[in-house]
């Protein structure tokens, strides 16, 4: 008996193995920094409560699209919340301080708001705890107009993995929803 166990185990691993794989390749994206603009986009055009968006730099360019974003005005008037984490304006946290402080001021004027952490370097975007973006783009600080860098995101869908994310690595997620 214990012999046919093992058998119909060892038989059903394969299986099981290539449908993980295949739920993978399906819920997974790489981006370059445009698809991930776009792809984002799409997200919060379709996100039913909030937005986390860890950019510990901040471009002025970059942030200002970022609030003229159809997708990003429309959430907000639907009571969606927009919360941007960032590195504080201080000069032993980012090179220029009075660019990353003006960002800041047009992120709340906007009416998202902006928590500052220092000291990190983690990247990426949750939507409705359910996707996330991982990745090297920092969201609010990239501008491919010029040239499109080697930085990319990973855009998984999987509350599993959001939580264990947050559970692991984000001790003060629910703060910043607050």
């Amino acid at each position: 008996m214990f012999r046919d166990v093992i058998r119909k185990r060892l038989e059903k691993g394969p299986i099981l193995k290539r449908l993980r794989e295949e739920f993978f390749k399906a819920a997974t994206q790489i981006l370059d920094p445009d698809q991930f603009l776009v792809e984002l986009r799409k997200d919060l055009k379709n996100m039913a409560s909030h937005a986390i968006v860890i950019s510990p730099f901040l471009n002025r360019a970059a942030v200002e699209k970022f609030c003229s974003l159809e997708e990003v005005r429309r959430a907000l008037e639907r009571g969606c919340r927009v919360v941007v984490i960032t590195r504080p304006p201080e000069k032993d946290q980012v090179s220029d301080v009075e660019e990353h402080g003006m960002c800041i001021e047009i992120l709340e004027k906007c009416h998202v708001k902006v928590v500052k952490k220092p000291k990190f370097h983690f990247k990426a975007v949750i939507i409705d705890d359910s996707i996330i973006y991982l990745g090297s783009i920092n969201p609010l600080q990239i501008v491919t107009v010029r040239y499109v860098p080697a930085d990319y995101m990973l855009r998984f869908v999987s509350e599993a993995l959001v939580s264990e994310i947050i559970e692991r690595f984000i001790p003060e997620y629910e703060e910043w929803l607050k």
